[in-house]
């Protein structure tokens, strides 16, 4: 009989055992699959909120959320555990935070987000292309010339209005000879302006509106596309240096 109680004492103290064993497992079951919400606050370096940034979640558990306009962002029910945050807001430097959350702490995970550097200035624009430089022509060969003698050998026929001889002609210029009897009517150059050196004689020279007299040692520049008349004055010729400078010479000068 007493065998009999002692087995069965036994076999009790056994179950009660085990009973408390299986209420200790559930327990601490219950304890390791435990959450908590965790706060994300993001600020700017000034301290301001910063609402609309982007929060994607990942380690254990992943997600996406959206601050508000406190600059927060709400991620529930995680475990314990190691996660990453990567925060994005355009103006921002992208920032990545990773914490550990152990016993529910932290419960709150602040951020601060440098703001982004400005984009960089446009390049400037190209300068613009150079036009090519003018190629002055060569003037040729220069030329040496009295003028006392070359009148001695072509000073105007008595019958003449006018001879004009050519003393230079270049690329650039032509120098003329002009012996005048008679007077030459009103014209202009078109694309060259003239110098009238007045080598001996007298006369004058019409010049738009405004008339000057000429005399030996006289110059007068007329400028391109200006009309202008010359005209002596007393028995001898007038002997007038011109030099057409801008345009080129044309050898067959017609004579005025």
């Amino acid at each position: 009989m007493k065998s009999a109680l002692y087995a069965m004492f036994v076999i009790f103290l056994v179950s009660a055992n085990d009973a408390t064993a299986q209420g200790r497992g559930r327990g601490a079951s219950a304890s390791s699959s435990k959450t908590t919400q965790v706060r994300v606050g993001i600020h700017s370096e000034d301290g301001a909120a910063i609402n609309d940034a982007r929060v994607v979640l990942s380690g254990d558990s992943t997600g996406e959320f959206t601050t508000g306009g406190a600059g927060t962002a709400i991620v529930p029910s995680l475990t314990d555990g190691t996660y990453r945050l990567r925060i994005e807001r355009t103006g921002f430097v992208t920032l990545e935070r990773e914490f550990t959350l152990r016993n529910g702490t932290p419960a709150v995970v602040d951020v601060t987000l440098s703001a982004a550097p400005p984009p960089p200035s446009p390049p400037p624009p190209p300068p613009p292309a150079a036009s090519p430089a003018k190629v002055v022509p060569s003037s040729g060969a220069s030329v040496n010339l009295s003028i006392i003698d070359f009148l001695d050998h072509n000073f105007i026929g008595n019958r003449d209005p006018l001879k004009e001889s050519i003393l230079a002609c270049t690329p650039l210029e032509t120098v003329r000879l002009l012996q005048l009897r008679d007077a030459i009517a009103s014209h202009s150059h078109a694309d060259a302006d003239e110098m009238l050196y007045i080598v001996a004689g007298e006369g004058s020279a019409r010049l738009a509106d405004q008339v000057v007299p000429l005399k030996a040692g006289t110059m007068v520049v007329v400028p391109h596309a200006m009309a202008h008349t010359l005209e002596r004055h007393g028995k001898t010729p007038l002997m007038v240096l011109s030099t057409l400078a801008g345009a080129p010479c044309q050898e067959s000068v017609e004579s005025r």
